[in-house]
């Protein structure tokens, strides 16, 4: 399937698809590889069980580029979390400040979760950057993978919230 264009992120280009049920848009990734992006949201809607329509929209993607675009530079949104596996993990990410960090040992240590259902929870993370699933580090203070968008978008990003 063509898409219709790539938003821009920091100067890198993504594919970008939502899963939407009625008016409600339940969870959104983003991709540099069309095929891997479906895969992805395939992935999120399976480990939530989220009962929704894989959808591309322009309008969207020009939302959602405004709204990361905000969010990097301070701006907080909320979510209603209520659909999703581990929301006590997305709730916890929230609370993170530009600039900082949480290792995956105190992730644990907050949401009294163990180390798999953290990484299952990230890596199917419902809106990619928007809960900041790139503020998550290893103790060793390595910032580790990042799926689907990779470890040197990650270290970007970290460096762009002024972290690194």
């Amino acid at each position: 399937k063509e898409f219709w264009k790539m938003i821009k992120i920091l100067d890198e280009e993504f594919y970008s698809g939502y899963i939407i049920k009625g008016n409600k848009i339940l969870a959104y990734s983003l991709n540099k590889d069309q095929e891997k992006l479906i895969e992805q949201l395939k992935s999120i809607a399976i480990f939530h069980n989220l009962d929704g329509d894989l959808i591309f929209d322009e309008r969207l993607d020009k939302f959602f580029e405004e709204r990361i675009k905000r969010f990097l530079n301070g701006e907080k949104f909320s979510f209603d979390l209520s659909y999703y596996k581990y929301k006590e993990i997305y709730e916890e990410l929230l609370k993170i400040e530009k600039g900082k960090a949480i290792t995956y040992k105190e992730l644990k240590e907050k949401t009294n979760l163990n180390y798999i259902e953290i990484i299952k929870a990230l890596k199917n993370n419902p809106f990619i950057i928007l809960i900041p699933c790139h503020r998550v580090i290893k103790s060793n203070k390595d910032i580790g993978e990042y799926t689907p968008l990779g470890k040197e978008f990650k270290k970007k990003l970290l460096k762009y919230e002024g972290y690194l």
